[in-house]
């Protein structure tokens, strides 16, 4: 709920008066990305705040960051191999960079990767994870149609950050551009960047962030904790002397971090003392516990994540006595998210492998411990 402030005077007194309006959840959704003239590049809202937006999701909702750590996980494995030979494609894609290329797919929505070419082969040699959120989209101001990618390491002072142009990987081999970027990302109609399966969780990722700074202001700086001293009849002459004064008192009755929850008021009569008034709104407390709860409910589903699965859930504890039940949530876990996961990133890695070695399957490895959960494809 945001607050308008109005003020207005009534017999000699300033009063305010708070007019409500509501925020839709629409509000932290990400908003129309289109070109503009004259611009050669095209960022996911101002500044690529849109990414921000799907950071800070993960950052401020504990069960947010929980569920995609899972899914991540999930995703990796036991890491990138050839499905046909077995082998480890650790030479190809480091173990770090394609962990970091599966956290990107699904947090994001989309990943980039640097595709670094051999000028005596002709042939790629390495695939290097690329930040997405740090990339900007360059395209044909005739046609807008990508041509390739601007890497800015921070978009918000890129005058600092010079941003560098990066051609779009294409395949085939060009002298003297040995990087290109490759793009992929889970299938959207938006044309140039990408949104996580989860986006209709994001507001109830929100909540649960705004619960947990609200927790901690609470601590910190409680309105039950707030003293008042008055000085009846003791106004300072100056303002320099009264804040020196009020310093003083604050350091002695508190003598911690906490000093601004002491108010310090000078007055010229006792009628004049200050009162603190608390006005709270009724059954705070299980209001609260109804939003956690309701957004831990809802960002789960937004995710698509058996709650047997879900470590952090007031309905599972992610154990279970039947082992039938969790190895079943497991298989179809698998089969609706995790594999189709798998399937569109390994097929935009293939056309880099396929160019090295067109035997080469990539395929990510199953944990041990679910080879047994018969998980196909």
């Amino acid at each position: 709920m945001a607050a308008k402030i109005k003020d207005s005077n009534i017999k000699g007194l300033q009063t305010f008066a708070f007019e409500g309006s509501a925020e839709k959840f629409s509000a932290y959704q990400p908003i129309d990305i289109k070109p503009r003239s004259g611009i050669s590049w095209i960022l996911n809202g101002v500044n690529n705040i849109n990414f921000k937006t799907y950071r800070d999701a993960y950052d401020d909702s504990p069960s947010n960051s929980s569920i995609i750590n899972d899914y991540v996980a999930y995703i990796y494995g036991e890491g990138l191999i050839d499905s046909v030979e077995g082998g480890k494609l650790d030479q190809i894609i480091p173990n770090v960079d394609a962990y970091l290329i599966c956290q990107d797919l699904y947090m994001y929505g989309g990943v980039s990767v640097q595709v670094i070419w051999n000028e005596e082969t002709k042939k790629p040699i390495i695939i290097k994870h690329l930040p997405v959120y740090k990339l900007g989209v360059r395209y044909n101001q005739q046609t807008v149609e990508v041509e390739g990618y601007w890497y800015c390491y921070d978009w918000n002072d890129r005058y600092k950050y010079k941003p560098q142009f990066y051609p779009s990987f294409t395949g085939i081999y060009k002298k003297g551009q040995n990087l290109e970027v490759l793009f992929i990302r889970m299938p959207t109609p938006e044309p140039f960047f990408p949104v996580p399966s989860y986006l209709s969780g994001i507001p109830w990722a929100r909540v649960e962030g705004e619960l947990g700074n609200t927790a901690i202001n609470h601590f910190k700086n409680g309105l039950a904790d707030i003293t008042v001293i008055n000085y009846n009849q003791g106004r300072q002459e100056t303002p320099e002397a009264a804040k020196a004064e009020a310093d003083k008192v604050r350091r002695m009755a508190t003598g911690s971090s906490n000093a601004s929850n002491v108010v310090v008021s000078f007055n010229d009569s006792i009628e004049e003392a200050v009162t603190v008034d608390r006005i709270s709104p009724p059954d705070l407390n299980q209001q609260n516990v109804f939003y956690a709860e309701e957004a831990e409910r809802k960002i789960q589903i937004a995710h698509g994540m058996p709650s047997i699965l879900f470590s952090n859930s007031q309905s599972g504890s992610g154990f279970s006595n039947n082992a039938e039940e969790y190895s079943m949530a497991l298989k179809i876990l698998y089969r609706k998210k995790i594999n189709p996961i798998r399937m569109i990133l390994t097929s935009g890695l293939k056309k880099v492998t396929d160019i090295i070695n067109p035997q080469i399957m990539p395929w990510f490895k199953d944990f041990e411990a679910e080879d047994t959960l018969d998980n196909t494809e």
